[in-house]
């Protein structure tokens, strides 16, 4: 099964959630791979270099898990909608059947 990756470092996530210190960026990583690993599950292969879509949909996933200013449902239902219109995407689904 190929893994999703996605260049992303713990400075431009703590730039998302607008946060200085680096106090959570061992779960801000490990937000990264569960996010990934939720948009893989639902259908998403491949993402494209420097995608912006892929980078918005991150910030809103880490917003939603971090309850950012108190507002995780708002976070979430855009998340969710997001996801969704990746997982329909033809760009994000090449790759389908390779290894």
């Amino acid at each position: 099964m190929r893994r999703l990756e996605l260049d992303i470092e713990a400075e431009e996530m703590r730039t998302m959630l607008r946060i200085r210190h680096e106090g959570l960026d061992g779960e801000l990583e490990g937000l990264r791979e569960a996010f990934l690993k939720d948009i893989s599950m639902c259908g998403v292969n491949t993402i494209p270099e420097g995608d912006a879509l892929t980078r918005a949909c991150l910030r809103l996933y880490l917003r939603w898990q971090e309850n950012y200013n108190g507002e995780a449902d708002r976070y979430k239902r855009a998340y969710m909608e997001t996801k969704t219109a990746m997982s329909l995407a033809a760009e994000y689904r090449e790759g389908t059947n390779e290894e």
